[in-house]
């Protein structure tokens, strides 16, 4: 692939580890990784047949928290604006969509469903980390957070770790993540660790009350954590939990996470649980209504060899040749 290939990417920089390893994936390939707010420069008006552009969440930006009144209007005027010109500066635009719904607001729907019309329009191909009946797209492949040569190495040191935590619900801490729904179903005579910030005061509250009405053993740091805690607590745990809502999510970093750090996986019935749970052993499908009983018989597949399954799947190579085709 020609090095004269120009590839602006947004978010450039993220939290979530996922884009400092796409970026591997795609320098793999060939392509000189740009700011995508460089996209915009005039001296690409003439170089649009080798510029691309892959956008990941780009769709939540109207939706970001502490945009208010004039100054929100305005954002999304100028959002629509790189949106509707974005094809005078690449002729090859991939939106990679990761959810259904927006995570920030489950509020003005029309909005995002106008904006999800139009990113089609706009977009080459629509790219989806997760095989999905609901959206017509081309499929890649999410990497793992490690890479090859560093899991191999972890693989060794969990053969004889033991285990702090049982079960384990980690990360940024949301409504559509539905911790209240597997509070609620929490059977008290097991205990469950919680790693992770909430951001809405009224959904913290929430889950407190929960916590102190069913008297269940909870133990949750409410705080934003390192990468280094959280995959302290990940290499730590057996189980980590997924309660996310059906058709919320396309595809989960913390299920990439977790499997990274040879956690075995539970989640909560969705179309994405389905299909890991067909694929791989070290994933299970849970109910809140039978959770006691489910917990109770429970396998467990060793860390290492979860690492070993998710290698096979998720492997550089595997993900580089799966963008390959996408691109």
């Amino acid at each position: 692939m020609s090095s004269k290939k120009r590839l602006f990417l947004y978010p450039f920089t993220h939290s979530n580890g996922f884009i400092a390893r796409t970026k591997q994936v795609f320098s793999r390939l060939g392509f000189d990784i740009k700011p995508f707010k460089s996209l915009y420069h005039p001296r690409n008006l003439l170089s649009r047949e080798e510029n691309w552009v892959v956008l990941n969440w780009y769709e939540d930006q109207p939706f970001r928290k502490g945009l208010s009144g004039i100054r929100r209007v305005v954002f999304i005027a100028s959002f629509f604006v790189t949106l509707w010109v974005m094809r005078l500066f690449s002729k090859n635009i991939i939106w990679v969509r990761h959810n259904y719904r927006p995570h920030n607001s489950d509020a003005d729907i029309d909005l995002y469903r106008s904006i999800v019309r139009l990113m089609r329009s706009v977009a080459d191909r629509v790219v989806t980390l997760e095989r999905t009946e609901l959206l017509g797209t081309s499929v890649t492949k999410h990497p793992l957070y490690k890479e090859d040569a560093v899991i191999i190495d972890l693989q060794k040191e969990m053969q004889i770790r033991t285990k702090q935590f049982d079960y384990l619900y980690f990360g940024s801490i949301k409504p559509y993540k539905r911790l209240d729904a597997l509070l609620d179903a929490w059977p008290e005579s097991k205990k469950l660790t919680i790693r992770g910030f909430c951001s809405d005061s009224t959904y913290t509250q929430k889950l407190l009350d929960i916590i102190k009405q069913r008297d269940i053993d909870v133990d949750w740091e409410n705080r934003f954590l390192s990468d280094e805690e959280l995959e302290a607590a990940v290499a730590n745990s057996r189980y980590v939990i997924l309660p996310h809502d059906d058709h919320a999510m396309i595809s989960s970093g913390t299920f990439y996470m977790a499997v990274s750090l040879g956690a075995n996986i539970l989640c909560f019935d969705s179309a994405f649980a389905r299909n890991k749970a067909e694929r791989f052993d070290f994933v299970q499908v849970i109910t809140p209504e039978a959770l006691p009983e489910q917990l109770e018989s429970l396998r467990y597949m060793p860390s290492d060899q979860v690492m070993t399954e998710a290698l096979a799947h998720y492997s550089d190579k595997a993900v580089t040749e799966a963008w390959r085709h996408v691109l």
